[in-house]
């Protein structure tokens, strides 16, 4: 017989109750009156057939008067929470507030599953709605259009009517899902209303972490944040998910906020972005509190303009990693930047299309900003090791002194070892031999030339060791207090043993400290925030100091035409020593040398003229300038060095008749 609605309804009610009566019957039931209950159940069930098979199969039976019936899933067990089963209408005037709390209620209470769904509608609230912990609410999607609220294909949209945010997460693993959310500006109840934001993640002396948001429609929420993360009170933000968010005319796109004594770390926000007016900024991240490693993955950024600025960081705690995000501005002028980063701030990692104006930035605390822009560009660090003598070269052990470094303390003995130990070419490894006594042997630069462009300072050595902490790098940071990086772990291996940090200016001092004995080689120091570079640098446009031999490059020279006796030409970019080749006829004359423009040397490039036979003139004149006006006539194996003036002119350095 057909199964009423009515009678299901009652089986599942005395199903219920029958539950219920099993939790408590050690307390407050006794055997017989359970076993009246299931009798209940089981008459009901047998007089009704199979309820639950009939009713599946009625499901899809089509009516005597139509073509199909209506599905409607109600009395179907499930693992989502319907909205649609607690009165929401969504019609985009009544007042849903309630319906939907009460939704979410059940979801957080176990009645019914952690996901509720909203069917497709307009949903007016006037009141935020919280969603706790491991509660997701899902849409229907957004609608057919990315740049407005489409109230007619078929979205969700959380219309919120009121001065508070629109959503609330309060809990680990809470979560949206495929909605719009829209602060409604329709009717005399709303007109004048302006909401504090769109949806927020606040953690207040709690922790709230792994929310997850995804294809979620943020709109007109000209009074504050489309999504704000925020911690206060020792609270914090971690490990959330936003995927696909799609904001348009807000005050601020995405905010995040953490006071000294919490934190916003590690969330990421992939894919989506932000258009439109009305916006003051697009990201802000801001401390005092650590709110540092939040990351935006392929996103745009492009308000024709920004009262701020499209991306701002402060704080000294602060940073954000842009990646492959396009950030655009058609109507901000140019003398405005589109990114700010305050100086407390350091460690920004920034790439992808920069379309307008510029960034402000001291790009030396944040050296990974680098946008492609016609604009402005990023900088890396001089790759100089600024230990000149990093091959720990030229050793006296009488004198205990080391070039290019001072050895502080008398409490530890060095030696040089075998080339045999050598792990990077001509590259002495020194044998430390800790004397343990007197605190710690210190190794530093005796003169480290200052980089006041700089605020970063990258140092390390290359370490073998047995003895856990034998050595560690130290140094002044730019607040004046001395700290170290990490020290071997005497596992007797080679370790690299350094440091990146902030340093202080004004007092610069970086050290190794030995308290155990050790091997050492290869130690590097460069201003700026960059990977070590051991070993040795090349001599640069600013000068070098060596510790090591070296080469020059050595070429033969042969006369001139007859046509040209004495305009004689030395070969350029094949060495500085020119060996004279004569060819039997050493009775010649240099008058000129490399006279033609092609052929001439850069000013200040030394050249020197060696010869095997006497008797050849380098005659002093116009174009080549000698000590006392005098000639150099040469003799077996003598020399004279020259240094180009420019111009096809030389100068005599020096002589050796």
């Amino acid at each position: 017989m057909p199964i009423s609605s009515s009678s299901i309804a009652t089986i599942s009610f005395l199903a219920v109750m029958l539950a219920l009566s099993y939790s408590f019957s050690r307390e407050r039931k006794t055997q017989r009156q359970v076993a009246e209950l299931q009798r209940q159940v089981n008459d009901l069930a047998a007089r009704s057939g199979t309820v639950r098979q009939e009713h599946e199969k009625q499901r899809f039976l089509p009516a005597a008067n139509e073509e199909t019936l209506p599905c409607t899933c109600n009395n179907i067990p499930s693992s989502f929470t319907y909205a649609s089963d607690f009165g929401v209408i969504g019609d985009a005037n009544a007042d849903d507030t309630l319906a939907l709390q009460a939704a979410i209620h059940s979801a957080s209470a176990n009645d019914s599953g952690g996901i509720v769904v909203l069917p497709k509608g307009t949903f007016r609230i006037f009141e935020p709605l919280i969603v706790p912990a491991g509660i997701t609410l899902q849409g229907q999607g957004i609608g057919d259009s990315p740049l407005a609220i489409s109230f007619d294909a078929g979205a969700s949209t959380i219309a919120y009517c009121g001065n508070d945010y629109a959503v609330k997460l309060e809990g680990h693993a809470a979560g949206l899902r495929d909605l719009a959310i829209y602060d409604w500006p329709y009717g005399t109840d709303c007109e004048n209303i302006q909401a504090a934001g769109g949806v927020i993640v606040q953690a207040d002396a709690t922790l709230v972490e792994s929310v997850i948001v995804s294809n979620i429609f943020i709109y007109y929420f000209l009074g504050g944040p489309a999504l704000s993360l925020v911690a206060k009170n020792s609270g914090g933000v971690p490990f959330g998910s936003y995927q696909n968010l799609r904001i348009r005319h807000c005050k601020q796109g995405i905010s995040l906020q953490a006071d000294e004594t919490s934190f916003v770390n590690s969330n990421s926000f992939i894919a989506g972005g932000m258009s439109g007016g009305g916006f003051e900024v697009g990201v802000i991240a801001q401390g005092p509190g650590a709110c540092n490693d939040n990351k935006f993955y392929g996103m745009f950024i492009e308000p024709p303009d920004t009262d701020l600025t499209h991306v701002y960081v402060s704080g000294s705690k602060t940073n954000i990693k842009l990646l492959d995000v396009r950030l655009e501005a058609t109507s901000k002028s140019l003398d405005r930047p589109i990114v700010i980063v305050e100086d407390s701030s350091y460690g920004n990692v920034m790439n992808g299309f920069l379309g307008h104006t510029h960034v402000q930035a001291n790009l030396n605390r944040n050296p990974d900003i680098d946008f492609m822009s016609h604009k402005s560009v990023g900088i890396d660090p001089a790759p100089k090791n600024l230990y000149w003598n990093s091959a720990f070269k030229g050793y006296n052990a009488g004198d205990r002194m080391m070039p290019g470094f001072a050895l502080v303390g008398t409490n530890a003995v060095i030696t040089i070892m075998d080339e045999s130990e050598m792990i990077l070419p001509d590259h002495n490894v020194i044998n430390v031999d800790y004397l343990n006594f007197g605190g710690p042997f210190k190794i530093q630069a005796d003169i480290t030339p200052r980089s006041p462009a700089h605020d970063f300072v990258t140092f390390g050595v290359y370490a073998r060791s047995s003895v856990p902490g034998s050595i560690s790098g130290a140094m002044r940071y730019e607040s004046g207090s001395v700290i170290s990086s990490a020290s071997h772990s005497g596992g007797g291996d080679w370790e690299f043993i350094g440091m990146t940090a902030l340093y202080d200016k004004a007092a610069p001092y970086f050290y190794f400290s030995i308290t155990g004995d050790v091997q050492l080689t290869a130690p590097t120091f460069i201003y700026g925030m960059t990977p070590a570079t051991p070993g040795a640098s090349l001599m640069s446009s600013s000068g070098a100091i060596m510790s090591g031999t070296l080469t020059m490059g050595v070429t033969t020279v042969y006369p001139p035409p007859e046509s040209t006796p004495y305009y004689w030409n030395i070969p350029k970019n094949s060495g500085n020593i020119f060996l004279i080749d004569t060819q039997g006829n050493p009775s010649r004359t240099i008058i000129r040398l490399n006279h033609s423009t092609a052929d001439r040397f850069p000013r200040g490039t030394m050249a020197t003229l060696m010869f095997k036979e006497a008797g050849t003139r380098v005659k002093h004149n116009a174009y080549i300038n000698l000590k006392k006006n005098a000639d150099f006539v040469s003799g077996p194996n003598t020399s004279i060095t020259l240094m180009a003036g420019g111009a096809a002119t030389w100068v005599e350095v020096s002589r050796n008749e």
